[in-house]
């Protein structure tokens, strides 16, 4: 996960008008003057030039790498970025409560009140050079005119067991701090673009030790519910359905096959070239699989069964976007659900509470999906 914007920077063209703010790291301050690097006490590791500023990479105790960019004009540092080493020592990341290596994605958001923000021009899921998954999840840090971003890894083994074994996690558990983030506004949106956006319920966060734990100073928007025209899929699958084959990793799905080669028969309805396949396990209990006609391939949905009861769903074809209605008899409560099907993996993007348990036996849609 080293130098994870290295390919991005080389195209700078940078606006230095900002303001000096004091979100740190390793006691290097954004907006602050490069002869704080002196604090580090050891020498950069790497520099390079670009356009008009200066990217020096400097090694930390516990295995962490620091990279810090500065204007070379007037010396103001611009952005700051640690990435974890891997070591145990250097787990606890400049964000108070946050570890390296430790701290899931389920955990951020929960913290932070929402999925933040998305860069339009940088994806939010972007597949690393082993094989697995980085996901980036940005938050504008209130009073300040920064930008903080954690960026969360899935290890390629995790995903090829993902796709291999047809397992149903949500992303958001398996995916741990790899790396933070903190730049200028101003600077973030011209290497990521300015075009942004917003997940449901987002607030900006307090940095630790400039407002009260990351509670938001300004009342939560009303929520917007996530769209099926922002989840598109590249092309939706024409061609003749693939048969699963239920040996070696997709063995566990042997007791559903005639259902799932039911299911498939009538061709592709989510996310371009999925079928979906659901099946009763009681009185309003069901189970969802997922079936690419394209490869043949079944995945299980990450809800369903006792502890999700009632459950209905809407998708559409030409969209990665899987809306989930389901009770829970722990709670008494009903909820709505909105997930990402992308790369054979789901990802949770947003959850609201729609009432008591007897809210689900209304139909997805008068709800308000």
């Amino acid at each position: 996960m080293k130098h994870l914007f290295a390919a991005a920077l080389s195209a700078l063209v940078i606006s230095t008008a900002s303001t000096a703010f004091a979100q740190s790291m390793s006691g290097v301050s954004v907006g602050g003057d490069r002869q704080q690097l002196d604090s580090i006490g050891s020498r950069p590791v790497a520099t390079q030039a670009m356009g008009p500023h200066t990217i020096e990479k400097y090694k930390l105790s516990g295995g962490n790498e620091l990279s810090v960019t500065y204007h070379r004009a007037s010396g103001k540092i611009v952005y700051l970025e640690t990435d974890w080493g891997g070591e145990t020592a250097g787990a606890f990341s400049d964000f108070e409560g946050f570890k390296f290596g430790k701290t899931t994605l389920s955990e951020i958001r929960t913290r932070l009140r929402s999925n933040g923000i998305s860069f339009k021009a940088r994806p939010p899921v972007t597949p690393t050079p082993d094989g697995g998954l980085a996901l980036f999840n940005s938050f504008e840090i209130n009073g300040s005119g920064t930008i903080a971003t954690f960026v969360t890894s899935v290890s390629a083994v995790t995903v090829t067991s993902i796709k291999e074994k047809g397992l149903n996690p949500n992303i958001g558990d398996v995916a741990k701090l790899q790396a933070v983030i903190v730049g200028e506004r101003d600077y973030l949106e011209t290497i990521w673009g300015s075009d942004k956006t917003k997940s449901p319920n987002y607030s900006a966060i307090d940095w630790p030790g400039n407002g009260s734990d990351q509670a938001p100073k300004s009342p939560q928007a009303a929520f917007t519910k996530p769209e099926a025209a922002d989840f598109p899929v590249e092309r939706v699958y024409r061609g003749l359905t693939v048969k699963p084959d239920f040996s070696g990793s997709n063995a566990h799905f042997r007791d559903f096959r005639t259902r799932i080669r039911e299911g498939m028969a009538g061709g592709p309805g989510f996310a371009g070239e999925f079928s979906v396949i659901r099946f009763g396990c009681g009185t309003g209990c069901s189970a969802v699989i997922v079936a690419s006609n394209k490869t043949g391939q079944p995945y299980s949905f990450p809800r369903g069964g006792e502890d999700n009861m009632y459950l209905t769903l809407k998708y559409q074809l030409d969209s990665r976007l899987m809306v989930a209605q389901w009770g829970s008899y722990d709670s008494g409560e009903c909820f709505m659900e909105y997930f990402d099907f992308a790369n054979g993996i789901w990802s949770e993007i947003a959850k609201r509470e729609i009432g008591p348990l007897d809210a689900c036996y209304k139909d997805i849609e008068e709800n308000g999906p």
